[in-house]
Parts: structure tokens; C-alpha cells; sequence
């Protein structure tokens, strides 16, 4: 058997401070079913790495949250030509900065989840659609011309699990987050798509004008049916819809 390997510049173990270890609480709290958003925006390690970052990227950033804290919380949907006073929807039970986006997380009820999900979908439609407004807003305190050139969000219904860290911080895991996650990526020619667990009715997206459409290709989840924008899928190139999507 090989003998082990030592860094150059150990520490001997006496002089280590005493310190809690990252890890969790033997058992996670029991399933819950819950609603997750996780948003990317897009070329943000290109805008990143540019000069004077340290200088500028926060003021871009807090812009980007307050939209969504509009979305979520309520107020003015500046963006939008309507502006539109939007009011609160269900508190978060978790929010997490995920460096080029953020997780989002609620655990509605049976019952309050066709509300709830119906208006987040229409204000992050209007968000993403809207997007270039945010840029303008941004624009007159961040003096850089490439700027991250949209918003991505992913949004699913499933199972969740919370977990509690040794420090008594909760963090979450499970199979909506993980689904979120991949929908965001999956096209980047559309800046939204929602797995159609997420429990609206057909007739919201009728009027609305969503449909249903088979995710074909999302590596992990086989066949996921998703909900996208009609006239923005009906836009995509007619081979980015046959390799990644499969009408119902």
C-alpha cells in the first residue's frame, strides 16, 4: 500500500483551533413538498472578469435583486410598460446566493399553490421579458457596456428536505431544486421554463398564452413535461426544438 502524502507547509495538529466541522444533524427533517426558483443571469463570468469589478459588481448585482424582490415581495414592476403594483406573494422559507444567480424556495399549501404558482409564473415572464429595462436601470451606475445579456429562470414543484448544519444554519436538498437547476439551463434560447408539476390550470395557460411541451433531452430528468411561452417556443430554431423538445 502507498504511503501517505504531506503537504509542504503542514500545521502540526496541536496547534489547530478547535472548530465545527461542516456537516449536518444525523437525520433530515421529514419531506415536504416545495416550490423552487433558481435564476442564472447570462455572460456573467464574462462581465466578472472584467477591470474594477470589486467596483461595480454589487451595485449590479442589488439592482438585479430588487427586481426580484419586487417579483416576490411586492411594489411598482418598473420594468414593465403597465407598471404594474404587484402585491406579496408567499414569504420564501429559504433564499440562497448561488454567485451567478439565487435559490429560492416556498412551501405552499395544497391549496394556496395554483394562486401562488399562476402569479410567480406571469412575474417572472414579465421579468425575463422585460429584462433590457433592468439593464437600462443598471446601466446609469455600472459604466460597463457587456453587461450579463439576460435572466434565466427554472422553476419546479417536488419533494424537499431540510437539512440543519452543525452551526444550526438550514440548508435544503431534494428533487424540485435539483429539477429547477437543470430547467434553467437546459435552453438558453428560452429564459424561462417551469416543469408543469408546478400545478396551474389549463385554462391560465390558455389565457395567458403558455403551453405544454416535452423536455426530451435534460440530463437526469427523462421526459419532463414543461411549460414555455407559445409565441417565444414557436420563435426557436426549428432544429433547437426537434433535438430538445417533443410536442404533446
Amino acid at each position: 500500500m502507498p504511503e501517505p502524502r504531506f503537504g509542504y507547509a503542514g500545521t502540526q495538529v496541536d496547534n489547530l483551533k478547535e472548530r465545527t466541522p461542516l456537516g449536518f444533524d444525523d437525520e433530515a427533517e421529514a419531506p415536504t413538498t416545495g416550490v423552487a426558483l433558481i435564476f442564472d443571469l447570462g455572460n456573467f463570468s464574462q462581465f466578472f472578469t472584467q477591470p474594477d469589478v470589486q467596483e461595480y459588481v454589487t451595485k449590479f448585482l442589488n439592482i438585479i435583486f430588487e427586481a426580484l424582490s419586487i417579483v416576490i415581495f411586492g411594489g411598482a414592476e418598473y420594468y414593465t410598460p403597465e407598471k404594474t403594483a404587484l402585491k406579496p406573494l408567499l414569504t420564501p422559507v429559504h433564499e440562497k446566493f448561488l454567485g451567478d444567480g439565487a435559490l429560492y424556495l416556498w412551501n405552499p399549501t395544497i391549496e394556496e399553490t395554483p394562486e401562488f404558482s399562476q402569479n410567480l409564473v406571469n412575474r417572472l415572464w414579465n421579468l425575463q421579458n422585460w429584462y433590457p429595462e433592468v439593464l437600462a436601470k443598471a446601466r446609469i451606475h455600472v459604466p460597463v457596456v457587456e453587461l450579463p445579456s439576460s435572466i434565466r429562470f427554472g422553476l419546479s414543484r417536488g419533494t424537499v428536505y431540510e437539512l440543519t448544519r452543525r452551526d444550526g444554519a438550514k440548508e435544503y436538498i431534494g428533487f424540485c431544486i435539483n429539477l429547477a437547476s437543470r430547467l434553467q439551463r437546459y435552453c438558453p434560447e428560452l429564459n424561462f421554463l417551469a416543469s408543469a408539476r408546478i400545478n396551474v390550470e389549463q385554462s391560465f395557460l390558455d389565457a395567458w398564452r403558455y403551453k405544454r411541451v416535452i423536455a426530451k433531452s435534460m440530463r437526469g430528468f427523462s421526459r419532463e413535461v414543461v411549460i414555455v411561452d407559445q409565441s417565444e417556443f414557436e420563435r426557436l430554431d426549428s432544429r433547437v426544438r426537434s433535438d430538445l423538445f417533443e410536442e404533446l
